[in-house]
């Protein structure tokens, strides 16, 4: 059986560093990241049988520990395979071995952020496949304002010189002037700080009508806060976008709404990769590519318990309605 360690940002009790060995086989699927579900089941669709042909071991812990982590669970059991689900995730993985394959099921700039030579040709021990999330931050609050036409002042938090979500600033200040709405980036550094500085927002406007929302940016720290996130703002009536989707969904906690290749898409896209690599073909040698599969999707059921109503447009418009 060939073993992957899959690594990405914890939050609450995984926030200080946890391990959790043959996640398949000893049927602890259900709290990984939907980028694990994606390329489990990538890798079955191609004929490699979970549990069985392969087995997960799943790291989590914050950005700051996760180096020491992926470290730690290399010694103990070295893996086949690397799968790093965000940037932090890549960079702790990469610092710490240059041999074991690597692959990633989103990243917005590899060569920027020096994980890759070119797209074309990585050239490093990693590849996979980039959901441009980046890229499509604008768009977000663009849709943003299309679901919740009230608004008028939008908070996207995002940590302190993280690549991806300081890149996308700049254009997202242009999306919000021409969307008419004042853009301020919130930077975090833990999950603590995010729950300080989303309690400090206060909603504005009549009810019915909220002036104030936050958007997460293409951040692993705070998209690994979602359900807090959500909880938190929603009880004070403040709505959330996201830059994924995945969390847009039937039940509590749940995004209001969200644009992007969801999760489980570029895990499945990912896998490919993954099944190449698992054969023995170099990271180096295979290019990466972008990922296709964006969605706009909004919760109908969100809306109605923070006293909002989306319009008929957008309901017509998005790809998927929940509630």
């Amino acid at each position: 059986m060939q073993h992957i360690l899959a690594v990405a940002v914890g939050q609450g009790s995984h926030a200080s560093g946890t391990v959790v060995r043959d996640v398949i086989a000893n049927k602890h699927t259900q709290e990984m990241r939907p980028y694990v579900t994606g390329l489990i089941s990538g890798l079955e669709k191609l004929g490699l049988k979970g549990g069985q042909d392969f087995d997960i071991d799943y790291a989590t812990a914050e950005p700051s520990r996760l180096k020491a982590l992926v470290k730690s669970a290399i010694g103990q059991r070295r893996p086949d395979a690397i799968f790093a689900m965000s940037t932090s995730a890549l960079k702790a993985a990469m610092s710490v071995t240059k041999d074991i394959q690597i692959v990633f099921p989103s990243i917005s700039d590899p060569k920027e952020d020096g994980v890759a030579k070119t797209c074309a040709a990585p050239g490093k021990n990693a590849t996979g496949v980039r959901s441009m999330r980046r890229q499509s931050a604008p768009e977000c609050i663009e849709l943003f304002k299309a679901t919740v036409p009230s608004l008028r002042k939008v908070f996207g938090f995002h940590k302190p010189a993280y690549g991806p979500a300081t890149r996308a600033i700049k254009e997202l200040k242009k999306s919000a002037a021409a969307a008419k709405v004042a853009f301020t980036a919130v930077a975090v550094k833990s999950h603590k700080d995010i729950a300080t500085k989303l309690a400090a927002i206060k909603q504005a406007g009549p009810d019915g009508k909220p002036q104030v929302g936050v958007l997460v940016l293409p951040d692993d720290l705070v998209l690994s806060a979602w359900r807090d996130i959500t909880h938190s703002a929603h009880a004070r009536k403040i709505p959330t976008f996201f830059p994924i989707t995945d969390w847009v969904k039937a039940g509590s906690p749940s995004a209001l709404a969200g644009y992007g290749v969801p999760q489980l898409t570029g895990g499945e896209a990912a896998a490919a990769y993954m099944y190449k690599i698992l054969k023995g073909v170099p990271a180096r040698d295979l290019p990466i590519k972008r990922c296709g599969g964006f969605e706009w999707a909004v919760s109908k059921a969100v809306a109605a318990s923070i006293g909002i109503s989306i319009p008929d447009s957008v309901v017509k418009a998005a790809d998927r309605v929940v509630g």
